[in-house]
């Protein structure tokens, strides 16, 4: 039997050690991995020699803007930054303009994701300011409800005890999965300066949302997944109610590697929420991801703005950074320099958030499951924002070296990016949108 596609001697990870192997791929999916040397007849063949082959990345919190943010991304440079990053499938969040509380925004964002996209888009919805208006019609075509407690999708929304309940119970009865970000600030806050800012999202605001949540998840039941967490407390809290069907949590690569005194007071560039937390948060955040198991995921919170958004004073600076491009190169540094086991980067990075959100034959290469497939080379280069694709080219991660190089991105088995070039046009690879499997 031939196979349509054959990505030859290439490395891939077999428990958990890099083992040369052939790929094989037919109709996208994957068919089976071939000692080298017993390979079936392809019809087209890649050579991946000195390559590594890796499933590829799912990331589970992703703001692609569009529509009427369209001016600081859209789903053709949002995913195109995907696919270049080797990022094959990405989920949106509904915080946009205007913010996924509707069937009709959310088919809005389908149709243009359709039009646009490179790789698999997956969508959430956001609850309405009475949570009895929620429209479960959306149900399948989402994969999860986000609550924003520190800034609601609808203005005059307070997340306290009773909120929190009642978002718990719908997601509980659609058998959804609850994401929050946790933190308790007063909606509409302004800091006076950054003291004001990091006491307003200060690491015991995180804790007492954390906890708010699971008190009502503890009452209600169902899936609750806590977003980027940033503190050591607020891992500690995570890992003692430690639940892999009910409790999920996830963490960015700008909380795992930087810090807040690793900027000057005055830089916007970094300005993130939750922000950049002290070096000892950033380690234990470590600990809880590949010692404790207790953080499933890593995901970048892409969310990018305007330079000139970006590029002024820490308190006049928007908050957010983008992250697509940088997520798989800077992980995979942290294998390639001995920091993390290649079984916690495949678990955090390609299987766990497919997992989380039950998202079928995805972020494993093995048989039967969906050809989305990173192809990476080892070799040390450094970020540049100036390369990227996404219309948000500020990072705080501009010069600091990695040494992984996203090269080829496969979507369905369909190659996507090759080497800097995108060889397919808009709207033709990948799933729009991508469904749970129930």
């Amino acid at each position: 039997m031939s196979v349509d596609l054959l990505l030859k001697n290439g490395t891939v990870i077999v428990d958990g050690k890099e083992t040369a192997r052939s790929l094989g791929v037919k109709a996208g999916k994957i068919e089976a991995v071939y000692v080298v040397g017993n390979e079936p007849a392809a019809q087209e063949t890649v050579d991946c020699s000195g390559l590594y082959v890796l499933p590829g990345a799912i990331d589970i919190h992703v703001h692609l803007r569009d529509l009427g943010q369209s001016n600081k991304e859209d789903y053709m440079t949002g995913t195109r930054a995907a696919a270049a990053g080797g990022v094959t499938t990405v989920v949106d969040m509904p915080n946009s303009d205007p913010p996924v509380l509707t069937s009709r925004v959310l088919e809005e964002k389908i149709t243009s994701a359709q039009e646009k996209r490179f790789v698999n888009v997956g969508f959430y919805a956001g609850v309405p300011k009475k949570a009895a208006d929620f429209d479960a019609s959306i149900t399948p075509n989402i994969l999860g409800v986000k609550e924003y407690p520190h800034s609601p999708l609808v203005q005059g929304t307070r997340t306290g005890p009773q909120r929190a309940l009642d978002c718990m119970r719908i997601c509980f009865e659609l058998d959804l999965p609850l994401l929050f970000h946790p933190d308790s600030s007063k909606p509409g806050a302004v800091p006076e300066d950054l003291n004001d800012f990091l006491a307003l999202h200060s690491c015991d605001n995180e804790a007492k949302s954390i906890k708010l949540f699971l008190s009502a998840h503890s009452e209600i039941g169902g899936r609750l997944h806590v977003c980027h967490v940033s503190c050591e407390s607020a891992a500690r809290l995570i890992g003692e109610h430690r639940a892999e069907k009910s409790l999920t949590a996830e963490v960015t690569p700008h909380h795992l590697l930087l810090a807040g005194s690793d900027f000057i007071d005055s830089d916007g560039t970094a300005k993130v929420l939750p922000p950049l937390r002290t070096r000892q948060d950033s380690e234990w955040l470590r600990h809880a991801l590949s010692g404790q198991c207790s953080i499933d995921c890593v995901v970048s919170d892409h969310a990018p703005h305007t330079d000139q958004e970006k590029l002024v004073p820490f308190l006049k600076a928007a908050s957010g950074i983008p992250g697509l491009e940088t997520l798989v190169p800077l992980m995979l540094t942290e294998v390639f320099d001995g920091r993390l086991p290649w079984v916690d980067y495949l678990r955090c990075c390609c299987s766990a958030p497919a997992w989380v959100l039950r998202i079928g034959n995805k972020g494993v290469l093995t048989k039967g499951y969906d050809a989305d497939i990173t192809v990476v080379q080892r070799e040390e280069t450094v970020i540049r924002g100036a390369d990227f694709q996404s219309k948000a080219r500020v990072t705080p991660f501009e010069g600091r070296r990695v040494l992984a190089r996203p090269v080829m991105t496969f979507v369905g088995g369909e190659l996507v990016y090759s080497y800097g070039k995108f060889m397919v046009g808009q709207g033709t690879a990948g799933r729009v949108p991508v469904r749970a499997t129930r």
